[in-house]
């Protein structure tokens, strides 16, 4: 952040605390670029388009203005956070986004309907769900850009929170990160896909046992269905004979339909329409259902497009509640 401002004109006390105010802004820069840059301050002035020397003085200003130690020295070198220094750091991350979401506040009026929205989803979802709330969200909005990306369920989490990404829809959200906000929308139950001439196409259920017997083709190990599987059949002493897995629904329907095994797949990747040569079972009472989610950044500024995505998702999430949560209330 390098705002150039003429104060000048404002009187002398006044100038006197902007001026400490953007030397302390320069210090919780500095403190977060030197976590960023892995506490090497050499990086973080070259970065910086400064000095190590300048780096370092400003650093040691920030502790001596706090009166707590922020790093933990060796031999006068920087090889870690105090406990206080993860909280200086969580708090100077805080005002730093809060401050950026400031200044997109003041430009979001006049370019409302303007801009990009990065959503990241499954293959799942980008494929079966996400088309039509796509194709009302572009009519609504045809001067905003959609960007969407595919990954795992780690991936889309580590997107949102890297900033990569406005928000992540997704049936689980990975490891807990502390820097997000998820929020729940549906869910979906599972089924088993087999080709239109299968013996367990004329069967209205099917059995852990019924399916012990077969190939399995599933999700990647990275997605919870992969393990409920896994412990749904370990809880009845069964083996999943699990031959293939993979990230995209479209594969492991193409695999069914060449007779290499059938599929446990989300519902939503059941199209009657398309689908006209497989069959889908239910698997509900077999398998626990997948609860959808929408995960967002905490303290992300979101444009008004970016709502009304999310509302023709999800309606039952207004604004105001998205807005309290974000900021962490």
């Amino acid at each position: 952040m390098h705002t150039k401002t003429n104060i000048a004109w404002l009187p002398f006390t006044f100038r006197i605390d902007c001026v400490l105010a953007m030397t302390r802004l320069r210090q919780l820069q500095l403190l977060c670029q030197a976590v960023d840059n892995g506490l090497n301050l050499s990086s973080t002035a070259r970065n910086g388009f400064t000095s190590q020397p300048s780096v370092s003085r400003h650093l040691q200003a920030l502790e001596d203005e706090l009166g707590v130690p922020v790093f933990v020295r060796s031999r006068r070198r920087i090889c870690g956070l105090t406990s206080a220094g993860r909280e200086v750091l969580e708090t100077a991350r805080r005002v730093l986004q809060e401050l950026e979401s400031l200044g997109e506040l003041g430009q979001d009026a006049p370019r409302a309907q303007r801009g990009t929205i990065t959503i990241a989803a499954s293959h799942s979802y980008a494929r079966y769900v996400l088309p039509s709330v796509v194709r009302t969200f572009m009519a609504s909005y045809p001067d905003v850009r959609l960007e969407l990306r595919q990954g795992d369920p780690q991936q889309l989490v580590d997107w949102v929170a890297n900033g990569e990404a406005d928000l992540a829809i997704c049936a689980e959200t990975g490891e807990p990160h502390e820097g997000l906000v998820s929020f729940t929308c549906n869910q979906h139950e599972r089924v088993v896909v087999v080709p239109a001439g299968h013996r367990l196409a004329r069967r209205r259920r099917v059995t852990l046992q019924d399916l012990g017997r077969e190939r399995l083709i599933t999700y990647d190990a990275k997605f919870t269905l992969h393990r409920r599987i896994v412990e749904a059949f370990e809880a009845e002493g069964l083996e999943a004979n699990i031959v293939l897995t993979a990230t995209d629904v479209d594969v492991m329907k193409t695999y069914v339909r060449s007779g290499l095994g059938i599929a446990i797949v989300a519902s939503i990747a059941w199209s009657p329409e398309e689908d006209t040569d497989l069959h889908a079972i239910s698997a509900s009472h077999l398998f626990t259902p997948a609860t959808i989610k929408v995960v967002l950044r905490k303290g992300a500024f979101l444009r008004a497009y970016v709502f009304a995505f999310i509302a023709s998702f999800a309606p039952q999430l207004r604004r105001d509640r998205i807005q309290r949560a974000l900021s962490g209330h």
